[in-house]
């Protein structure tokens, strides 16, 4: 057992070595760091990092050296901390490059000799092997030459690794050795080319016949990984090639959408759309690259869709059209864009909202004065029954300028939603600005004494939150303190607050003196 353990560590303490020793020339301030973690490894690195001859050995090369690993180090003695076993090899580079680089070619042979089966995805041999650089075309020699059915492993094949760490040398020699570009079970090299951004790769597996049309586990193909890249090169060689510029993933998304969607490249957008890319074609959620361009900030790309005959009006599943989501994404300047060439202000998604209802909701200023100037219904109603009014008396953030500016456009003061709640009562909710609201409805014609459906008058809301400057103010503009809602209470039997049944006291006496008078 000794023995098997012992070549386990060994194989993969050489294979690591020649991982990292194309990288040794390390800055001096990483090298001296590495020196001093080595200083503490524990007791188990003079052990580990001794070496072993394989070929005098001759034992099964064993790869499961982690748990062995982490088994061995779980009986080290260290005072400080329980040791990282991961940390082990990481430590250990600079003595290991130094005494293990000459040892790869024996562990490599003695496994070929062995003949150890490499059916595991992460077999580090296949991995180690296709990072060393300074002896790779040898190394793969070698493997060619002892090993004839390696082109029969699929889940391991090193094409695979060499496309993973983009060595167009060795992936070149592989393909031309009779290695296919497409590997047995289904998974696409392509797909690994394109996000590696490897121009040169891509090409040669293109020549070789790699496949369009076959995607990754994720369902996506290789012009999908490229429409989401920055890399226009790779995204015609690839339309050049024969890739279908639209087609479809498995939630109906095209290349366009992604391109759109994942980048700000307007060179991209162009080239699909040259291409024949479809720029109305919906995924399954219903919504076009134009969607997802107006939740971007790039402006250009949205003007380049319009000009291609982009529908400006199109609901995605929600009712939602380009200028909801530019308003969604505080995008103004998109907006602004969408307006001028000619987008419906006011179409509702499915909650009833317009795109001045979400730039009211977002704060977003700037889009709520544009809206409103381009002609936006400011009375327009959403599922529950608000206005953009509603909101604005409603939400703290707005000072009374917006309302003032509602106000001269038109906005019912008055106007009910679904429950019979007015702005004023909503300006009674309002804690910021809140009494400067009330005051302004008020003057410009607010009802004091208007009920909703539970017989609730903007007082009767003001005494049950005990907002005394607002009951003040309603009380100073006429509000009738005697109205009772639907269970028979009045406003003054909502509040519990003494500041505010001392207002309600001294109205009660201001109100008999003037019976007094008058009888």
């Amino acid at each position: 057992m000794m023995k098997r353990v012992r070549v386990s560590v060994f194989l993969m303490l050489s294979l690591h070595v020649i991982s990292v020793y194309a990288a040794q020339d390390l800055p001096q301030d990483v090298a001296h760091e590495r020196q001093e973690m080595i200083k503490n490894v524990g007791t188990s690195l003079p052990y580990l990092s001794q070496g072993f001859d394989l070929l005098k050995d001759q034992n099964i090369v064993d790869t499961n050296f982690y748990d062995f690993l982490e088994q061995h180090l779980s009986h080290d003695e260290r005072e400080d901390e329980e040791m990282n076993f991961d940390q082990v090899i990481i430590q250990a580079e600079d003595i290991l490059i130094t005494n293990m680089k000459d040892t790869f070619f024996k562990t490599l042979t003695t496994a070929i000799n062995y003949d150890k089966p490499l059916d595991q995805f992460d077999d580090p041999i296949f991995r180690h092997v296709m990072l060393y650089k300074d002896n790779m075309q040898d190394i793969v020699i070698l493997w060619f030459n002892e090993w004839s059915n390696i082109q029969e492993m699929p889940v391991v094949n090193p094409l695979y690794h060499a496309i993973l760490i983009n060595n167009a040398e060795i992936t070149k020699m592989l393909i031309d050795k009779g290695f296919k570009p497409t590997i047995k079970n289904g998974q696409n090299l392509l797909v690994h080319a394109v996000r590696k951004n490897n121009t040169e790769i891509v090409k040669m597996l293109i020549d070789a016949g790699a496949q369009f049309t076959i995607r990754d586990k994720h369902g996506y193909t290789p012009l999908d990984y490229a429409a989401s890249s920055e890399n226009t090169e790779i995204l015609k060689i690839l339309i050049y090639a024969g890739a279908h510029v639209n087609i479809e993933d498995k939630d109906k998304k095209t290349p366009l959408h992604f391109a759109t969607l994942y980048n700000n490249n307007t060179e991209m957008v162009k080239i699909l759309i040259h291409a024949g890319a479809h720029v109305n074609i919906e995924d399954k959620d219903k919504k076009t690259p134009l969607h997802f361009a107006a939740s971007s900030e790039n402006t250009e790309i949205v003007k380049i869709l319009i000009d291609a005959g982009a529908q400006l009006n199109i609901e995605d599943k929600d009712k939602k059209t380009p200028l909801h989501f530019a308003a969604d994404y505080n995008n103004t300047e998109i907006a602004k864009v969408l307006i001028d060439a000619g987008a419906q202000l006011n179409m509702q998604d499915e909650d009833g909202k317009a795109p001045l209802h979400y730039a009211i909701i977002f704060n977003i200023k700037k889009l709520v004065k544009m809206l409103i100037a381009a002609g936006a219904d400011i009375n327009i109603k959403d599922k529950k029954g608000w206005t953009p009014l509603h909101y604005v008396a409603f939400l703290d953030f707005y000072n009374t300028k917006i309302v003032r500016t509602l106000i001269k456009k038109g906005a019912d003061v008055n106007i009910k939603d679904e429950s019979g709640t007015t702005p004023l009562h909503c300006a009674v909710y309002c804690d910021n600005n809140g009494a400067k609201k009330v005051s302004m409805l008020i003057n410009a014609g607010a009802d004091v004494n208007i009920k909703n459906e539970y017989g609730w008058t903007p007082l009767y809301y003001a005494a049950l939150k005990n907002k005394v400057e607002k009951v003040k103010i309603l009380i100073a503009a006429g509000a009738d303190i005697n109205i009772q809602d639907e269970s028979g209470q009045t406003a003054e039997q909502a509040s519990d607050d003494k500041k505010i049944k001392a207002i309600f006291k001294k109205a009660h006496a201001s109100q008999a003196r003037s019976h007094c008078v008058i009888s």
